[in-house]
């Protein structure tokens, strides 16, 4: 089977996931997914990507980062794998590929940034492994909201948007967060992802892919129920 394109433009966020190969787990505990965040920060500063947000479950990572350059995000993610699959080997006495393939990615439409955050901050609980958000060591969520102190992390210029003060953009991605997604959405984003195609509204994409339409089309599923846009969460 043919590969499929990524959609990619610099300056634009990236939704990304990595997953185990056959599912396997590829984080056993605290000091592998430190050793892989410190890896991410690493990389993603050499190559010039910007790292908004992360989730780190047992079996794959979901990533939301903003690449520089065309090729910022596949070096991030080549260096990153590489580095971090000969340490897991290592470490756990086994050989072999511990990835399912190519990352997968997903271009987010930057009126859609805050959605796609709150899914990846939430993918814990969506999975049954915690009851609710702050109760995960290893997502964002802790730094936005003022806990556990990632300095390495970008905000988005739509998170700065959420208050005046740290204070305000903490207490209302909180509340956003406590809502919740409607499932629809939650499809919406894991069917664009898992196809690497962009999540992004018609006016975006009418704007980014006029000349490319079939870049933006997700086929042999139902057409996706329209998403009202967000530009705060007060």
């Amino acid at each position: 089977m043919a590969r499929q394109a990524r959609t990619l433009i610099p300056g634009q966020v990236m939704h990304v996931m990595v997953r185990g190969n056959n599912r396997e787990t590829i984080f056993f505990g605290g000091e592998d997914r430190h050793i892989y965040l410190e890896w991410l920060r690493e990389a993603a500063r050499q190559f010039a990507c910007a790292v908004h947000a992360f989730a780190l479950m047992p079996n794959h990572a979901h990533l939301l980062l903003t690449p520089q350059k065309e090729d910022s995000l596949a070096k991030t993610m080549q260096s990153l794998g590489r580095r971090y699959a000969q340490y897991f080997n290592q470490q756990h006495h086994r050989s072999g590929t511990i990835w399912e393939g190519r990352y997968r990615s997903s271009l987010i439409d930057p009126d859609y940034f805050l959605r796609c955050q709150r899914y990846i901050e939430l993918n814990p609980v969506r999975a049954g492994y915690e009851s609710s958000p702050q109760d995960s060591s290893w997502t964002s969520f802790a730094t936005h909201i003022g806990g556990k102190r990632e300095p390495w992390l970008a905000d988005h210029q739509h998170f700065w948007r959420l208050g005046n003060t740290p204070f305000e953009r903490q207490m209302n991605w909180a509340n956003f967060v406590k809502e919740g997604a409607p499932h629809w959405e939650d499809q919406q984003i894991t069917e664009s992802l898992l196809r690497s195609k962009p999540w992004i509204s018609d006016i975006y994409a009418n704007k980014l892919f006029k000349d490319d339409p079939e870049a933006t089309k997700i086929r042999d599923r139902g057409r996706p129920r329209k998403i009202k846009l967000i530009n705060s969460v007060t």
